[in-house]
Order: structure tokens, then C-alpha cells, then sequence
């Protein structure tokens, strides 16, 4: 118990940091004074953006700051779905154990924000801060995103490569974990994989609803 502990708090570090490097790479790289200005110059008085530019650096830190708290509710939201689900076809883990599988796959979206990055560098010229939303290899791209209602924006990103390679990795984790806790192992791949589809990705349905109600409420 111990053990799983202590590494699970090493691989959430660990993810704490590559989180603000690639942040860091994409504010460094791509974020500046002229983009701002190519963004808004049409819709706002130059004024207006002097303060939006002199806002965002004095509370850029509180970003980086949030990475850690943000993390922790994403990955415990998944562990907390997991063992919602796992309780009903009677399955006995610790919530514990399914917080480090669900760290382990975070991986996955670190992948995707490196992917990003390379894209951005060789391959796609940003001219907005709204180009910034682009995900690769996402249902999104294949939308010309000036005719999509912002509210569908969100969900479509959301529904990329990397999505579905979470899901899979977290079910080949999950499996592997449920062998390990048995002593006769004979989970399979695919009924772990309806349990990832049937727990998290519930959850995931209704916080993606959730988000659209409130976004559009808001509006």
C-alpha cells in the first residue's frame, strides 16, 4: 500500500512537470504581444488590449500554479468513475490503485500536447490565439471552425486519436490490475474495455453536457 502510494505521487509529479514544460514551450513559443493584437485588433480599442496583454503576464504564474489542482480533479474524477463502475459488477479495488492506473495513462494527453507542438512548429502557421484550440488529429479539423457554433468546438476537439488511445490504454491497465488482484486471473481485454466505456465514459458524456449547458447558459 505503501508503495503504490509513493509512486503514485512520483508519476503525478512527474506528469505536474511535463504538463508546464509543454505549457511553457507554447506560451514561449507561440504566445505573444502581436498575437494578441491579430486576434482582437478588429473587435476591441488598442487600449482595451493593452490591459488584456498587461492582465495576462502578471497572472500568467497563476496558470502554472493551477497545473497541479487541475491534474488531481481530472484524475480523480477518472477514479472515481472507475470504481463507480467496477462496484456494480462487483469487483473489489482500491481506489488507491485505480488513481495510479488513471495517472499512467495521462500519458497519453502528454503525447497529444507533444504531437501539438511539432505540428505547430513545422507544420502550421498560427496567425490567432484561436488557432491555438487546434487538436491534432481531431473530429474537429475536419470542420471549417468559422461555420461550427462555438459551443460544439469543445466536445469536437475532444474527440481525437488520443481519446480513444486513453481509453484503450486505460482498459489495458485496468485488466492487468484486475488479474493482478484476483487470484485466478482471467479478466479479458474487451470487458475491461466495456467497463472503461460504461464508467468513464459516462462520466465523461455528462461532464461534456455539463460544460455545454453552463457554456451556454453563461451566453
Amino acid at each position: 500500500m505503501k508503495n503504490t502510494y509513493y509512486n503514485g505521487w512520483i508519476l503525478f509529479l512527474v506528469l505536474c512537470f511535463v504538463n508546464a514544460l509543454l505549457a511553457f514551450s507554447f506560451n514561449y513559443l507561440f504566445v505573444s504581444d502581436i498575437l494578441y493584437y491579430q486576434t482582437y485588433g478588429e473587435q476591441l480599442a488598442l487600449s482595451r488590449i493593452d490591459k488584456m496583454l498587461e492582465f495576462s503576464k502578471k497572472w500568467e504564474w497563476l496558470g502554472y500554479i493551477s497545473m497541479p489542482i487541475i491534474l488531481f480533479i481530472r484524475v480523480a474524477f477518472v477514479s472515481l468513475c472507475l470504481y463507480i463502475g467496477i462496484f456494480f459488477v462487483e469487483i473489489d479495488l482500491k481506489l488507491s490503485k485505480l488513481f495510479k492506473i488513471a495517472l499512467l495513462s495521462e500519458f497519453v494527453y502528454f503525447l497529444s500536447g507533444f504531437a501539438k507542438l511539432i505540428v505547430f512548429i513545422f507544420f502550421k502557421e498560427i496567425s490567432t490565439l484561436n488557432d491555438l484550440q487546434f487538436t491534432p488529429f481531431s473530429l474537429l479539423n475536419i470542420f471549417d471552425k468559422d461555420v461550427i457554433d462555438p459551443l460544439f468546438v469543445p466536445p469536437l476537439g475532444m474527440l481525437n486519436i488520443f481519446t480513444v488511445a486513453y481509453f484503450l490504454v486505460l482498459a489495458w491497465l485496468l485488466k492487468d490490475l484486475i488479474n493482478e488482484e484476483k487470484e485466478d486471473p482471467s479478466q479479458k481485454y474487451g470487458g475491461a474495455l466495456k467497463l472503461v466505456v460504461t464508467s468513464y465514459g459516462s462520466g465523461l458524456l455528462l461532464w461534456v453536457v455539463l460544460g455545454m449547458f453552463l457554456t451556454l447558459n453563461l451566453n
